[in-house]
């Protein structure tokens, strides 16, 4: 699923994009075990894209420092598919960076941008942090509209007696310990708890 999201100019595309390596796949996975991102990223369909003009002309994505994100052999695995000759069933994939966070527009600045280690599929989620201008025009018509709470507060279920307060806080929870578990965060603020 890919979404898109607008806002006074600055657009940003986030999802799976579905692009893949240029590169046969023992290879990948050697570059892979080193953890040698910027070799694998050489080889990377989406940068060569960008670097040509080819699509998303003017778009930027932060640098990636994590391994790719596609395919796992199963949810709930640490294993890319098709490592194993002769595995029953399992489709022989070289792991990409599928899942990808592009911006476009001036005064964004991109703070982090890592994988998650959330096992819901054989993708693993990408997340990024942003700071960018907003632009105030002041209106003799202007008003002040409150926004809604980012984070739940409220205990609440809907007609079905499902309990959505729970299920929200559970995805927050995942969400914070994907951002805790990220090399990233530990670098920057781990050893500040």
């Amino acid at each position: 699923m890919t979404f898109i999201v607008l806002y006074n100019s600055k657009i940003f595309w986030f999802g799976d994009l579905n692009y893949r390596l240029y590169l046969e796949d023992n290879l990948a996975r050697q570059l892979i075990k080193k953890q040698d991102w910027r070799a694998l990223q050489e080889f990377d369909q989406l940068q060569r894209e960008l670097e040509d003009g080819g699509v998303f002309e003017g778009w930027k994505e932060g640098n990636i420092e994590f391994a790719p994100t596609y395919k796992y052999s199963s949810s709930n695995c640490n294993r890319y598919s098709g490592g194993l000759p002769g595995r029953a069933g399992e489709k022989q994939r070289t792991p990409a960076w599928c899942d990808r966070i592009l911006w476009y527009g001036k005064g964004v600045k991109q703070h982090s941008y890592f994988r998650g280690e959330s096992k819901f599929s054989d993708h693993r989620p990408v997340s990024a942090l942003f700071s960018t201008h907003v632009e105030v025009v002041k209106s003799a018509k202007a008003r002040v509209a409150p926004l809604p709470p980012i984070i739940p507060t409220a205990v609440s279920s809907d007609f079905t007696g499902h309990d959505k307060a729970n299920e929200d806080a559970t995805l927050i929870s995942l969400i914070s310990e994907d951002i805790e578990a990220s090399p990233r965060y530990m670098q920057n603020f781990g050893s500040n708890r």
